[in-house]
């Protein structure tokens, strides 16, 4: 019998319908609409450096429009110039990953995380109760709550009564959650803080191996999870496992990919992976 989840894909029109925010492609992926744009998914692997095996995702948006010619994330979001709009932006793009990345049983039935992104507007957009709207959509979808984990904007950090409360709404809501640091002293704070499930470090800027070292000693003692983000090359995938830090995301950890990519060795969607990808993800 198919779960609720399989049940709403069946219900999904094979192209774009008026009044409709989502339809399916042919390859089977989830795409939600927007303006004239259409968005779907990609996801950039999280993996222990050590092996390279995976142990997340973090779902991004890709766009296109019918001329092939897509927006960035930041520009399409700029488009949403009202509060109201922005909210229901930002649920959609959420929505369309956890749908897109659940459709593939190997993903329903593993035990990777998705983690997904809240935009910055967001944050003063929702008055309370941030995650509530969300969870109920997932619950309405069969999804387990469990292996979510939302990942608040780096700007939130510069107010931290709006971050610790944020925080403590999407925990009361059930989602683990993700902060990023770009220094050591923004690191110190936020784990002394707000005690996150996850910390990602910035590894564009500058960290001494010494505060690196320092850094996975105290999150250790606080039960923070250190990740490496924005891994360039290998000079700093060996810099973060000689300080004990274990996981990683960026170029020099593995390429982002496509919803149809990542459940391509899936035997229920083998008979889609033949299909040509949508413009925008040919470029």
């Amino acid at each position: 019998m198919p779960d609720a989840l399989d049940r709403y894909l069946e219900t999904l029109p094979r192209g774009p319908v008026a009044g409709r925010e989502l339809w399916r492609d042919t390859s089977g992926q989830v795409q939600g609409q927007y303006f004239n744009c259409s968005l779907t998914s990609v996801f950039e692997p999280l993996v222990t450096l050590a092996d390279r095996s995976v142990v997340a995702h973090e779902g991004a948006i890709h766009t296109y429009a019918e001329d092939g010619v897509g927006l960035a994330a930041w520009k399409l979001f700029a488009m949403a110039a009202d509060d109201a709009s922005l909210v229901s932006l930002d649920r959609l793009s959420r929505l369309v990953h956890a749908i897109n990345y659940f459709a593939g049983p190997a993903e329903r039935d593993g035990e990777h995380k998705l983690v997904l992104n809240v935009h910055n507007r967001l944050l003063a957009a929702v008055a309370d109760d941030h995650g509530a709207a969300f969870r109920r959509a997932l619950q309405s979808l069969g999804l387990p709550l469990e292996r979510f984990v939302i990942q608040v904007p780096a700007s939130a950090n510069d107010d931290l009564p709006l971050l610790l409360h944020v925080v403590g709404n999407y925990r009361r809501n059930g989602f683990a959650v993700s902060l990023q640091a770009s220094d050591p002293a923004e690191a110190g704070a936020l784990m002394a803080h707000a005690l996150p499930d996850w910390l990602k470090l910035d590894m564009r800027r500058t960290w001494t191996d010494r505060q690196l070292s320092g850094l996975r000693a105290s999150a250790a003692s606080a039960g923070v999870t250190l990740i490496g983000r924005r891994l360039q090359d290998s000079l700093s995938v060996e810099r973060l496992q000689a300080a004990g830090i274990a996981l990683g995301q960026g170029i020099a950890a593995g390429e982002a990919v496509s919803a149809r990519q990542l459940h391509a060795a899936s035997p229920v969607l083998q008979g889609l992976v033949s299909a040509p990808l949508p413009e925008g993800e040919r470029s």
